[in-house]
C-alpha cells in the first residue's frame, strides 16, 4: 500500500514585544562509585543525535560563535536523551540557521505518512519506538531544525534576564519532533486540510484530545466532529485524556492551549498557557527571557507514555556532577526566584 509522505513543520516563534560513620577513605570510595555510575549512565543513553549543519560560514558555522552553538545544541539533545535511555536510535537532523530579524527564533519538524482516517507518528517517533529498526527515511534526515540568531540568546547555563535560553528552546523543539504535536488546524481541518466530517490524517497526540465533558474531538476512524469546532477557540476548552497523563496530574485531564482567538502554529499543540497546572512547564506555549525550564515534568512524561514511549522515565535524567555531593550528604537545596518577566509566545505549527 503506497502512503504519501508529508513533512510536518513545527515553528517555534518568539514575537519580541520589547516591553558509625564511614571513614574518610570509605566516603571517597562511595563518592567515586557514585560518580562512575552517573557518568556511565550518561554514556549509555541510547537515543543519540547527529546534526548536519547546512549553512557554511554562518549560524552554527559562524567563525566566532559556531562551535559554542553546536556545543549548546548537543548539550540540549543529550539532556533530552537521558529520559529515553532504554531506547536505541540514532536520529539525524538537518540544521539550518539565519539572522533574519523576524519573529521566529526556531522551528523544527519531522515527516509522517498521510493516511486519511488514521493517527500517525512522526518519522522520528517511529524510529525511536522501533529502537532504530524502522528507519523510514533511510539516508535522509529524520527531522529538521532551524534557528534564527537575530535575538539575544544565551548558549550557556548562565542566562541573563534579557536573554532567551537556547537549551530550553532546543529541548522544546526536539520534543515536538518526538510526537508532542497536533495536526489539528483552524476550523478542525487535519494534516491534509480536509474539512470536518471528512476523514483526515491526525497526529497520535490528537487521539487523546477531548472537550470538557470528555467527548472526543476526533473519532477513532479519523473524522473531526464538526460540533467541536468551537472548542478549539473556547479558551481552555480542550483536554488531553491519556491514562498516564491523568495519573500524573492527580486524576485530572490536562488542559491544552485553546485560546479564544486561533493562533496558527500554537493552538492545540501545546499545554495550556493559562492554567496554573501547565503554564510553567516545558511544553507550554510561551517562553520568558531568563533561565527556563529544561526538565520534563511528570505530567509531560505521562503524555509521552500515552504516545507510546512506555520506557520514558524521570529518573533517567542524570543530575549534574555537583549532585553527587548532594546525594552523599542527603541535602537538597531549592532556589526560588520570583520576578516579573516579559512573556514571549511560542508558535508551533503543523503543516
Amino acid at each position: 500500500m503506497n502512503f504519501k509522505k508529508i513533512y510536518q513543520s513545527m515553528f517555534a516563534g518568539y514575537t519580541a514585544k520589547r516591553n558509625s560513620p564511614p571513614t574518610k577513605t570509605k566516603l571517597v570510595a562511595l563518592v567515586s562509585s557514585l560518580a562512575f555510575w552517573l557518568f556511565a549512565h550518561v554514556a549509555e543513553a541510547a537515543v543519540t543525535f547527529n546534526f548536519n549543519y547546512l549553512d557554511p560560514g554562518q549560524g552554527f558555522d559562524d567563525p566566532t560563535l559556531g562551535s559554542q552553538r553546536k556545543a549548546a545544541l548537543n548539550d540540549a539533545a543529550s539532556l533530552l536523551s537521558t529520559y529515553f535511555s532504554d531506547y536505541n536510535a540514532n536520529l539525524t537532523y538537518n540544521v539550518r540557521s539565519s539572522n533574519s530579524h523576524d519573529s521566529t527564533l526556531a522551528s523544527s519538524g519531522s515527516y509522517s505518512y498521510l493516511v486519511p482516517g488514521s493517527y500517525q507518528p512522526t518519522f522520528v517517533q517511529t524510529k525511536i519506538l522501533s529502537n532504530g529498526l524502522n528507519d523510514i527515511n533511510g539516508a535522509e534526515a529524520d527531522g529538521n531544525i532551524s534557528w534564527n540568531f537575530s535575538e539575544n540568546i544565551s548558549l550557556t547555563d548562565n542566562v541573563a534576564s534579557s536573554q532567551f535560553d537556547f537549551k530550553q528552546i532546543a529541548v522544546h523543539e526536539l520534543l515536538h519532533t518526538f510526537g508532542f504535536n497536533s495536526n489539528i488546524k483552524e476550523g478542525g481541518k487535519g494534516l491534509a486540510g480536509n474539512a470536518p466530517g471528512t476523514a483526515d490524517t491526525w497526529a497520535n497526540f490528537d487521539n487523546f484530545l477531548t472537550d470538557a465533558a470528555g467527548n472526543r474531538l476526533i473519532s477513532p476512524d479519523g473524522i473531526f466532529d464538526a460540533s467541536k469546532i468551537a472548542d478549539l477557540t473556547g479558551g481552555s476548552s480542550v483536554f488531553f485524556n491519556g491514562a498516564n497523563a491523568i495519573e500524573a496530574n492527580g486524576g485530572s485531564v490536562i488542559p491544552i492551549f485553546s485560546p479564544t482567538i486561533w493562533k496558527t502554529g500554537s493552538s492545540i499543540t501545546h499545554l495550556d498557557g493559562d492554567s496554573l497546572t501547565t503554564m510553567q512547564l516545558l511544553m507550554s506555549p510561551s517562553v520568558s527571557p531568563g533561565l527556563g525550564s529544561r526538565a520534563l515534568s511528570l505530567l509531560e512524561i505521562g503524555i509521552l507514555k500515552d504516545l507510546g514511549y512506555a520506557n520514558v522515565a524521570a529518573n533517567s535524567a542524570v543530575p549534574l556532577p555537583a549532585g553527587i555531593w548532594l546525594m552523599v550528604s542527603g541535602l537538597l537545596v531549592l532556589f526560588g526566584v520570583n520576578r516579573q518577566r516579559k512573556v514571549i509566545p511560542i508558535s508551533i505549527s503543523s503543516h
